[in-house]
């Protein structure tokens, strides 16, 4: 997403930089390449130049939305790895104490044991538990976050889409009082 989005903010650039180097007056021809120039040529210079540059504004905050995914998603990998490494330390820890693990529950072993190994084992099972519970709400934390900024990323992107939308359908300015 990262580099989509640096490849989009090049794109980006290189129309802003195109139209920069279209003279002010120069308006697009008409019947050169089919009805979007000739909806640009009948909008004016000025009109076509105000519609290209909200269209690339839109762009560019797709572009930053887009990086602003990636960075998450990196951010959820990253945090998603120590969560990965916390259970597992947690799980080497009940094996190492005679305990087992039971998806995220730490139990005792069933079978034969001595008093002393059992009061041993009933001891350790709350600390290796508050590892195992410590590694599971890190994943909670993560993938709430995760979510809230997937969720507040995807209301941007349905907004930008709906501007693009909303550009490409405006209505044309009216022909009157203009020279022809």
């Amino acid at each position: 997403m990262r580099s989509e989005s640096a490849r989009l903010r090049r794109h980006a650039q290189s129309l802003a930089d195109a139209l920069n180097d279209l003279p002010a007056s120069e308006a697009p021809d008409a019947g050169a390449a089919g009805p979007a120039m000739a909806a640009m040529a009948a909008m004016g210079p000025i009109g076509a130049a105000a519609r290209m540059a909200g269209t690339l504004q839109a762009l560019n905050a797709t572009a930053d939305d887009l990086d602003q995914a990636g960075a998450a998603l990196q951010r959820y990998a990253t945090e998603l790895a120590e969560s990965h490494e916390l259970g597992r330390r947690a799980e080497l820890r009940a094996e190492g104490d005679g305990l087992l693990l039971e998806g995220t529950r730490v139990t005792e072993p069933w079978g034969p044991a001595s008093a002393q190994e059992a009061e041993r084992r009933l001891a350790l099972v709350p600390g290796v538990q508050s590892r195992v519970d410590l590694a599971t709400a890190h994943v909670g934390r993560a993938r709430g976050r995760l979510h809230r900024e997937m969720t507040r990323l995807t209301e941007r992107f349905s907004a930008h889409s709906q501007e693009a939308r909303l550009a490409v359908q405006a209505p044309l300015p009216s022909r009157r009082g203009r020279p022809t």
